[in-house]
């Protein structure tokens, strides 16, 4: 069965709708008394749960590691030796091995690449209508309050349906590459995101592209640019352009 730990956030949410029949873990990673009595041999656990605000990671990077790295690598270990399955949820932030965030994913890759009862997806930004930043175009639309953007913030971003389709073949289909890349077909600044919803749906929108400094990019990457080679093969279709997610989302 799939089963979901970490079904209130941005992918576990929306996995959960697409695919209601599965189960949830209730718990949360690093938590002492955490209770595996819900978890069977015959189980694939979506690892949704997770400290992803790469600044959040730089600010408390105690708390954070907890969660993303100790937490998150008792919790796989103690699951695998149920016998179950674990699909981990990691990042483009690894390729670009920048700020605390991307260190942590990166641990949790590096301890379990070869374990057969793991699969990795590294996610991109998943776009949707009520993701944070699209939210917050919407309202800058809505309101003339002129939409300040960073940039350079270059990555693929993906559709996040198709990650949800990635996660749910995956469990249906286990034979796929042990790491998969879950971007989009093309690399997007914010400020192209931001002005292709001005043209296809957000035509009061105005735009002010900003450089947020050195500081900034301490925590993350400037540009990070993934290709997503096996992908489409496992959604058995190609991935959606951005053009086409947002089509769907403002439909």
């Amino acid at each position: 069965m799939l089963k979901i730990l970490g079904h209130t956030g941005n992918i576990g949410g929306r996995l959960l709708e697409k695919y209601p029949t599965a189960g949830i873990i209730h718990g949360r990673l690093g938590d002492t008394y955490f209770d595996y009595s819900d978890i069977d041999s015959d189980d694939t656990i979506a690892l949704c749960a997770a400290i992803s605000a790469p600044t959040e990671c730089a600010k408390h990077p105690v708390r954070s590691r907890n969660v993303n790295v100790y937490g998150t690598m008792n919790f796989i270990d103690r699951v695998v030796n149920i016998g179950a399955k674990v699909i981990f949820l990691s990042s483009d932030a690894v390729i670009g091995g920048i700020g605390e965030y991307a260190k942590m994913k990166k641990k949790i890759e590096d301890e379990f690449m070869d374990y057969i009862n793991v699969k990795i997806l590294r996610l991109s930004y998943n776009f949707h209508r009520k993701d944070r930043f699209t939210s917050y175009l919407e309202k800058c639309n809505e309101t003339g309050e002129v939409a300040e953007i960073f940039s350079p913030l270059s990555r693929n971003i993906i559709h996040r349906d198709d990650t949800v389709d990635a996660i749910i073949n995956l469990y249906k289909y286990w034979e796929a590459p042990q790491i998969i890349n879950c971007g989009g077909p093309d690399l997007l600044c914010r400020s192209d995101l931001a002005k292709i919803l001005k043209e296809e749906v957000l035509p009061d929108l105005n735009i002010k592209v900003i450089n947020p400094g050195d500081d900034f990019y301490k925590d993350r990457s400037g540009i990070t640019e993934m290709r997503s080679d096996h992908l489409s093969g496992l959604i058995g279709r190609p991935v959606k352009t951005i053009r086409e997610a947002i089509r769907m989302e403002f439909k």
